[in-house]
């Protein structure tokens, strides 16, 4: 503030004083030629100086607002940005004529161009009067900082309610996604709910066909004597409960097999997914942020995409083992499968030949007794005799053939891999395990889901809170714009005033209304 209000240069000689002016800021610098040259030049030029100011400051990116000078080739810059004729050279060569600088320059002050460029006496501009309200302008220069503060605050409660409402969108977008995949796992689990109850109601079909159709046999079988029944029963038994312990024996690596490949499957699946998510965490990270971070990401992203994933090859190679090894381990059983159906296929053929014999020997017998000269008698008897004996052990042992054929039938029927029946409860055993998984993954995704929908009612929360900061922050620019045009309206009505100051704040006031709302007083950029 004190550099924009000195009235008196120090300094025992001219020479002194101007070097100590062209030690000031570009802006000092300005207002000190304004209030000197503002009756003769200052208020036509005023425009023109702010330009030079403020190109100034952007050319010299160290020092910018606190810039006092220019090198060589930043002065070429600046008057090339302006179409001047007048060369640093010939600059220098007007200043020498007129005494205001020595041989060796290496700097160029702003003061030094305009002092050549307007052809001003350089010993009068650095004794001109700068007016007598040096209080008031300090006090100017005091609200004008007020208004920049204010406009400063007003920017970062912008900034961050542009955050904050870009953080609420991100939270909502976050929130529509996990609602998608909670829906997205609701179905998951009903498919696999259905699917259980399709399997459960398989295995119960196999189960009720095993079991009827081992009933119906036993039935079958029993038919005739007491001590044939018994003996029947008891060999029955005895075959019975050497299947079923031949087969949990035998079933117990398939399913132990049948176990490893589910958790094959799980792991590779895990690691299938891991890679996945790393892709594309790394994918959304290259397109995404600054420069740098999304370069990184880019190379983490090639980098991943080039190396082996060891894991899930491993995952991929235990499945395959896991597979295999189930397949062997089935064999066995489709194997025994074979057997008992070829069996079975037999035992069924011996029956019909059976039946075959008998209706030949039935349709011999019809056949000669039919002839002429036949004994009738004879075949009469013979004829009986077949029918008594055929109903004596029907009665008794509930016929030879049906019997035989009911033995047979069941002892293929018990000896056989119940393979549809086993494969039904596996199934149904990977369908409760899938289920359940589901069902899990459904809750775990509606908790994730209704999280998110919490952040992002709170992120939107905090974009309005901090819409509503910016807001305030406005208004109260506003207020000190206003204070400081009206102190400005009563100091230039005051006699004695530096005018050159008083019109560099009123312009800076004008630039920093280009920052508020119109509605508020601001003007258009």
């Amino acid at each position: 503030m004190a550099d924009n209000t000195l009235n008196v240069l120090p300094g025992s000689t001219d020479f002194e004083k101007l070097e100590y002016l062209c030690k000031r800021t570009f802006k000092a610098q300005a207002v000190w030629f304004l209030n000197a040259t503002w009756n003769t030049i200052g208020q036509q030029e005023a425009e023109n100086l702010w330009n030079y100011v403020h190109k100034a400051q952007e050319i010299d990116i160290d020092h910018k607002e606190q810039g006092t000078h220019l090198d060589e080739l930043q002065a070429h810059r600046l008057l090339e940005s302006f179409d001047e004729t007048m060369t640093v050279r010939e600059m220098r060569t007007y200043l020498r004529q007129h005494g205001a600088i020595g041989d060796r320059v290496k700097s160029v002050p702003l003061t030094h161009w305009w002092i050549a460029k307007y052809g001003e006496d350089w010993e009068k501009l650095v004794n001109a009067s700068q007016g007598d309200n040096k209080e008031e302008l300090e006090e100017a220069q005091r609200r004008l900082d007020a208004v920049q503060a204010a406009f400063e605050a007003a920017a970062q409660r912008a900034k961050e309610a542009a955050a904050a409402v870009q953080e609420a969108k991100q939270r909502e977008a976050e929130a529509h996604a996990a609602a998608d995949l909670a829906k997205q796992r609701e179905a998951e689990s009903h498919a696999a709910k259905a699917e259980l109850e399709a399997a459960l109601a398989e295995l119960k079909a196999q189960e009720d066909a095993y079991n009827n159709k081992t009933q119906e046999l036993k039935q079958k079988s029993e038919e005739g004597g007491v001590v044939s029944r018994n003996r029947a029963k008891a060999a029955k038994a005895q075959v019975a409960r050497d299947r079923e312990a031949d087969a949990h024996a035998a079933e117990a690596p398939f399913k132990a097999a049948q176990e490893e490949l589910e958790a094959a499957l799980a792991e590779m699946k895990a690691q299938e997914d891991a890679y996945n998510n790393k892709t594309a965490q790394l994918k959304q990270q290259s397109e995404e942020g600054g420069v740098v971070s999304r370069n990184r990401a880019k190379v983490q992203l090639d980098a991943h995409l080039a190396e082996d994933p060891l894991p899930l090859r491993r995952a991929k190679l235990t499945t395959e083992a896991a597979r295999k090894k189930a397949e062997k381990a089935r064999a066995p059983f489709e194997a025994a499968t074979q057997i008992a159906v070829a069996a079975r296929a037999e035992a069924d053929a011996a029956v019909e030949e059976a039946a075959r014999l008998v209706a030949d020997a039935e349709a011999f017998l019809e056949e000669v007794r039919n002839r002429p000269g036949s004994a009738k008698g004879t075949f009469w008897w013979m004829d009986r005799e077949l029918t008594t004996q055929e109903l004596k052990q029907q009665s008794e042992e509930g016929g030879v053939v049906s019997r035989n054929r009911a033995k047979v039938q069941l002892d293929a029927h018990l000896a056989e891999d119940p393979l549809p029946l086993r494969r039904a409860k596996i199934t149904q055993e990977a369908a409760v395990k899938k289920a359940e998984r589901a069902t899990k993954a459904a809750a775990e995704a509606t908790a994730a889901s209704e999280a998110a929908a919490a952040e992002a009612a709170k992120a939107t929360q905090r974009s309005l809170d901090a819409k509503q900061a910016a807001e305030d922050a406005v208004q109260a620019a506003h207020v000190e714009v206003k204070a400081a045009e009206d102190y400005l309206q009563e100091v230039k009505s005051k006699p004695g005033q530096a005018f050159g100051a008083i019109w560099w704040i009123e312009r800076e006031l004008i630039e920093a209304k280009k920052y508020m709302p119109t509605s508020k007083g601001g003007i258009a950029k």
